[in-house]
């Protein structure tokens, strides 16, 4: 990897959720915390791995996979000033999506996880730009790898 950052697609993230019946899910929010933890570096804090999380959660039903969304979504927006952006949604509009969401049958969930992916690809464009890294034009999310960039070039040439 080059040192960039990869953002994250919101769509992706949905759809291979659905589609995988949740295992996606486990092995996206490893990745982003673990891409968050390079974006706060020195911040002093880090963020738990997922893999835990998720296991704290199932035996807590849920709540301490909120909780570990509240702080990632608070980790971002404490950072944000760092690259001289602003972030108006923290841990507390993310918990009450999420807990709100709970309630209401999972309807705030999907929001307030699109709140953090928000938040978080606006840190790594800052971050990637912060450091000279360029973006890449077609960049594609694969499913086990952090990004997987499609050259339009080599297809057009292979048909």
């Amino acid at each position: 990897m080059d040192g960039r950052i990869p953002k994250k697609s919101i769509f992706l993230f949905f759809l291979l959720s659905v589609l995988t019946l949740g295992i996606y899910t486990i092995i996206f929010w490893h990745k982003l915390g673990k891409n968050t933890n390079a974006l706060c570096e020195g911040d002093g804090k880090k963020t738990m791995k997922y893999g835990f999380a998720f296991f704290l959660s199932v035996i807590t039903f849920g709540i301490y996979g909120i909780i570990w969304k509240i702080q990632l979504a608070q980790r971002l927006k404490v950072n944000a000033e760092r690259y001289e952006l602003m972030i108006p949604e923290g841990g507390l509009i993310v918990g009450l999506f999420s807990t709100l969401g709970l309630i209401a049958l999972g309807a705030g969930l999907p929001i307030s996880s699109f709140i953090v992916i928000k938040n978080y690809n606006m840190i790594a464009e800052a971050y990637n730009a912060y450091n000279g890294i360029e973006e890449p034009e077609d960049e594609y999310v694969d499913l086990f790898s952090e990004t997987e960039i499609l050259d339009l070039d080599a297809v057009e040439e292979v048909e």
